[in-house]
């Protein structure tokens, strides 16, 4: 697939409460990548941020629901759906 659409790839970090995102790629030392691809993060997902909690997100991939810190969602690189 070619991701060098039009969109700007962010972080999951940066999204905000109720967005929608595809998954471009995950960044990051070989444990960290290992750690998020065990949760299910694969590139091509969809994630959604269901809310913010102070420095930890509340996020949906593939019908499960996760809380994560924002440093670890720095390493999700993402593509805005809606």
């Amino acid at each position: 697939m070619n991701y060098t659409s039009k969109k700007p790839t962010i972080s999951l970090a940066e999204c905000l409460q109720g967005q929608t995102c595809q998954i471009i790629s995950l960044t990051g030392d070989l444990e960290c990548k290992l750690h998020l691809v065990n949760l299910g993060f694969h590139t091509e997902s969809h994630v959604k941020l269901a809310m913010i909690c102070n420095d930890s997100l509340i996020i949906s991939v593939d019908g499960s629901r996760f809380a994560i810190d924002r440093s670890v969602a720095q390493h999700i690189q993402v593509q805005i759906l809606s």
